[in-house]
């Protein structure tokens, strides 16, 4: 059975619509709308991967969105993306302190020309022509 992308889109603006007209006479849905995704979106990419024969990229992503709105409805997909995106840019400034510290201490260490006591004597002998 072919499931495309308009019988998708049509099954899912009337489920919509049922649960905005139904939660009028105070029957809420809302919790069954993410469940109805996922499900959807699960086999929609199952169905995409026996057309094909092979998994292809687009019924990976149908797939891995179907898992996500069935196990966490739509606040779960957005806490997805928010959290990946929180660690890339943590993991990002971790990465480029430590690039810095270590190319810092890699100046230092090829540095031998000049000892800590040669400092000290340059700031010696500056302090006593100012007298």
């Amino acid at each position: 059975m072919k499931l495309t992308g308009k019988v998708f889109a049509g099954f899912l603006l009337i489920f919509i619509g049922a649960s905005m007209l139904l939660s009028l006479i105070g029957i809420h849905l809302g919790g069954l709308l993410g469940l109805a995704i996922g499900a959807a979106l699960l086999y929609w990419g199952y169905c995409r991967y026996q057309e094909n024969g092979r998994w292809s990229l687009s019924s990976i992503i149908l797939i891995v969105l179907g898992i996500s709105f069935l196990f966490g409805g739509i606040g779960g997909v957005i806490s997805l993306l928010i959290g990946g995106f929180l660690v890339y840019v943590g993991y990002q400034f971790m990465t480029k302190s430590d690039t810095k510290k270590s190319h810092e201490e890699e100046e230092e260490s090829l540095d031998y020309s000049k000892s800590t006591y040669d400092s000290l004597d340059e700031e010696i002998d500056r302090l006593l022509e100012k007298k």
